[in-house]
């Protein structure tokens, strides 16, 4: 791969991993495709989310790397001779993209580097579209990655749809509903984000014998051969329209996997059900964990929305980790997640009956929604402490102990272990400070989040160095660098809450 190409895919994969949608920008970027020698890119140079409104060259490394990385590539092979000609109108049409509402990337390639022959290649999700016939070219590149709305106009549309038995797409009415616009736009993200394959608007009034018997206005999801879920609710309400999107987009029991991890624990369902397995699931245990998942959703639990999935050890070592669970533990295992914007770390519950059937997944998840479950905390072994040592490991079990039971004021530094080496600066500046505080006063110490959680343990990210004053550990307070990580900050910091010298030795001046 070429320096340059090299150097693009590397800021790229650190701008995407944040990435929700490209924004378009009208800022030139200072780089020259064509030149041969290396280059260095700074960072000034590559705005972040605004890079991808260019026509990029790449080879196949690079080009595989687009493919994972955006939802939609088009992709220019071109004869060399044609080379000008074929850029000049892709680069016309990228002019009109809206990358606010399309995840898109533009790239080129010559003949015989990736493709054998010339034309377009179009990559729309996991499928491939060549384009051979440039005429109304844009069109037909529009039409392949833009969301797909299909307006149904007569009662013939609506049944010719029926009976193609489209999968996971979408039947709206009425036609004049005020919130119309809106779920149209709701529906184009759904689309966008791959939640949705496809929608049909539906305006028509009258009955029409296909949908089930229900009073307009309704939703209707069309799963194919005749398989209606029918949302009753307010329309109005397009956050909870989009929750009966997003649930329904998934199976009802869904093997967990890197194709829907992020669906599962990122979407607006925040409560997920997870059988946790060793080899294949036994068929008298999926069905009744099949009959709760169903009864779930038709009963009186319907909008109490819960993802139900299965996944083994090699699948998902990291969901095992969670509750300290090994290819050593015993299954199957039953477990509760949910998620608490608030709180770095997931919710989790354990079930804790023996035998694993309809009565007792039912009635797991009954104890969930009434509260009558204990949250499962992490912790690693609790560690030697010394008296008066400079620097304390605080873990799980510790940390009310350690943190707030005692009557010192307490620094603690918040981190994770996953990424050490963001951390760095925090553990210098703590070692710094516990050559000079004053340990009748104040304790030093530093919690590991990827290993050790507690009740009372509320930071929503890290890293996060907080105080526990002495006089209220209720109310910790956090540091909030100004620039870099100083001593004389920090001392300034602490003599702010607990008083000036207190928390650490004076320096002695010689007279």
């Amino acid at each position: 791969m070429k320096a340059l190409q090299l150097a693009f895919v590397l800021y790229l994969a650190f701008f995407t991993s944040a990435q929700l949608t490209p924004i378009k920008t009208e800022e030139e970027i200072k780089i020259d495709l064509n030149l041969q020698e290396k280059i260095e890119i700074q960072p000034s140079d590559i705005k972040k989310n605004k890079i991808y409104d260019k026509l990029y060259e790449v080879d196949q490394e690079a080009y595989e790397y687009m493919k994972n990385s955006f939802k939609n590539v088009v992709h220019l092979i071109f004869d060399k001779n044609e080379e000008e000609n074929q850029v000049k109108l892709l680069n016309s049409i990228i002019q009109n993209v809206n990358f606010t509402k399309v995840d898109v990337i533009f790239v080129k390639s010559p003949v015989g580097i990736i493709e054998s022959e010339k034309g377009i290649v179009v990559k729309n999700f996991e499928n491939l579209f060549w384009i051979r016939n440039q005429n109304n070219l844009q069109t037909q590149i529009f039409d392949i990655i833009s969301p797909k709305l299909e307006f149904l106009e007569t009662e013939d549309d609506v049944n010719k749809y029926f009976s193609q038995n489209k999968l996971n797409s979408l039947v709206l009415l009425p036609q004049n509903y005020t919130f119309r616009d809106q779920i149209i736009e709701d529906l184009e993200a759904l689309i966008r984000n791959g939640d949705l394959k496809e929608a049909r608007i539906d305006g028509l009034k009258g009955f029409n014998s296909n949908y089930k018997n229900f009073t307009a206005p309704t939703l209707l999801l069309h799963k194919g051969n005749n398989k209606f879920e029918q949302y009753e609710y307010n329309l109005t309400y397009t956050d909870q329209i989009l929750d009966f999107f997003y649930l329904e987009s998934l199976d009802l029991i869904n093997r967990l996997d890197e194709d829907n991890y992020a669906r599962v624990f990122g979407g607006p369902i925040q409560t997920q059900v997870h059988l946790l397995i060793k080899g294949i699931l036994n068929q008298n245990l999926f069905n009744s964990y099949y009959w709760v998942a169903q009864n779930n959703k038709l009963n009186d639990l319907k909008y109490h929305r819960l993802i139900f999935t299965y996944s083994t050890f090699e699948e998902n070592p990291n969901l095992w980790s969670l509750f300290d669970f090994d290819q050593s533990t015993d299954t199957p295992k039953l477990v509760i997640t949910e998620t608490n914007f608030r709180k770095y770390q997931l919710q989790k519950y354990i079930c804790q009956s023996e035998t694993l059937n309809q009565e007792t997944i039912q009635q797991f998840i009954d104890d969930f929604r009434n509260k009558n479950l204990t949250e499962f905390y992490k912790s690693e072994p609790v560690p030697e402490y010394t008296e008066n040592q400079d620097i304390y490991k605080i873990v799980g079990q510790t940390f009310s102990q350690e943190v707030l039971n005692k009557g010192k004021n307490f620094l603690l530094l918040f981190w994770d272990s996953k990424n050490k080496d963001l951390f760095n600066d925090y553990f210098t500046l703590l070692n710094e400070f516990s050559l000079i505080q004053n340990k009748d006063k104040i304790k030093i110490g530093h919690i590991d989040l990827a290993n050790n959680e507690h009740p009372k343990i509320t930071v929503d990210s890290v890293p996060k160095l907080m105080l526990y004053l002495a006089a209220d550990k209720k109310a910790p307070k956090e540091y909030l660098k100004s620039s870099n990580l100083v001593i004389s900050e920090l001392k300034a910091w602490l003599d702010y809450y607990i008083g000036n010298g207190i928390a650490y030795k004076q320096e002695k001046t010689d007279l």
